[in-house]
């Protein structure tokens, strides 16, 4: 079968063999960026293992408790987002998912987690794209770990592309008054982790925390796929197609 029907690398396309969804070479890069130096309070990159962090100054992003992640929106991994986001390769987010629950910090943030909350989509960009990648992945997260996802809070604006957003300030413009909290009785009290593919600017994190916080919930951190320098906003990939 593999003679026949080679696989196509999820990232330079060159045909291999094996399971797959990445060749030898961006299977290796990609395992390099997973060790790379970050902040076990923000998960922005460092220098260096141990290095103080630049970005929050060792006190973790405004109204997260945590953020974990998986590696920097570098490729292959921002090339592996891109094609999950918005060319319908959806098994990339449960791939990456299995990758996330292989490093100890998300390991141990999960251990103490009650409840995964996916970022929603506006149900049109939803029905275009076919699903949610932040669900995809805590689907799978649910699956591995018995922890259950819960949607307490809905898309009510359907706002422009963060991609196409250059600066922080519009970024978080962008987002006012995007989420609602529908019902928080089953999140009061909780430890709660978001789930989402990349944390650029945090405007959709802190936007899904304003959204959860009348619930009250004991805790309240993020896993993501990817951190982006936030500095460099105008390098984060522009989708080549989606609504």
């Amino acid at each position: 079968m593999d003679f026949g029907f080679p696989w196509s690398c999820a990232v330079c396309r060159a045909s291999f063999e094996g399971p797959g969804p990445l060749c030898a070479n961006c299977l290796e890069e990609l395992s390099t960026l997973e060790q790379e130096p970050c902040c076990r309070v923000c998960a922005m990159s460092l220098p260096m293992h141990g290095s103080p962090c630049p970005y929050c100054m060792g006190k973790g992003p405004p109204n997260f408790d945590r953020v974990v992640r998986l590696t920097s929106y570098h490729d292959p991994v921002r090339a592996m987002i891109h094609h999950l986001k918005y060319h319908r390769r959806w098994t990339i987010g449960e791939e990456l998912a299995h990758r996330l629950l292989e490093q100890e910090r998300v390991k141990e943030l999960l251990q103490q987690t009650d409840v995964l909350i996916p970022v929603p989509l506006h149900w049109r960009r939803q029905l275009t794209r076919g699903y949610n990648q932040a669900d995809v992945i805590a689907q799978r997260l649910r699956t591995l770990c018995d922890i259950p996802v819960l949607r307490p809070v809905r898309r009510i604006r359907n706002t422009e592309m963060q991609t196409l957003q250059h600066a922080a300030a519009r970024r978080a413009d962008n987002l006012k008054g995007a989420f609602a909290l529908k019902t928080g009785a089953k999140v009061t009290g909780r430890h709660l982790v978001i789930v989402d593919d990349v944390w650029t600017s945090g405007a959709t994190m802190q936007a899904m925390a304003r959204a959860l916080k009348p619930a009250k919930p004991a805790s309240l951190s993020a896993i993501v796929i990817a951190t982006a320098d936030p500095r460099g906003l105008e390098r984060v990939e522009k989708p080549s197609t989606d609504t």
